[in-house]
């Protein structure tokens, strides 16, 4: 565990491995939103589409991926955040397709964003974001989840 103190982009809130950083549906996010999570050193990890299905970087040029005006929501589990960020560290090159077609939580090697995140904190903290397992994920399943607190919204 790490311990200095990594703070977001000209802000004074702290990051913690295993936030969860939602990007609301406009321009900046192709009109479908985004879910990320932190992991270890302080790195982005997501699921987008191309090859690989996933893809590294660091939350400062995740946040100038944005327009001015954007709001970007921190999201932070009351428990679990540093678990599911050791497990997909160790686990994000098994997705290998960005798809909205998978449904399967148990399939690693087809995702897509918010079903990411919800796996990372299933198999790593063995904790359920949204009480919907077996269809699409949607934008609110996570902004939502009764198990992420809201810590703060960042205008960009």
């Amino acid at each position: 565990m790490m311990t200095e103190k990594y703070f977001y982009p000209d802000t004074n809130i702290e990051v913690k491995q295993g936030d969860v950083i939602y990007s609301p549906i406009g321009r900046s996010t192709y009109f479908v939103g985004h879910s990320v999570i932190v992991g270890a050193n302080y790195i982005i990890k997501e699921v987008i589409p191309g090859q690989p299905g996933w893809h590294l970087i660091t939350i400062e040029n995740y946040f100038k991926r944005h327009r001015p005006g954007d709001e970007i929501t921190i999201l932070r589990a009351k428990q679990g955040g540093f678990e599911a960020s050791v497990w997909i560290a160790n686990n994000i090159t098994r997705f290998k397709k960005y798809t909205i077609l998978n449904f399967d939580m148990n399939d690693l090697s087809e995702s897509y964003c918010y079903k990411f995140v919800a796996q990372a904190y299933w198999f790593g903290a063995g904790i359920q974001l949204t009480s919907h397992k077996k269809r699409l994920l949607l934008p609110n399943d996570i902004k939502k989840s009764r198990q992420l607190e809201r810590v703060a919204v960042i205008r960009i």
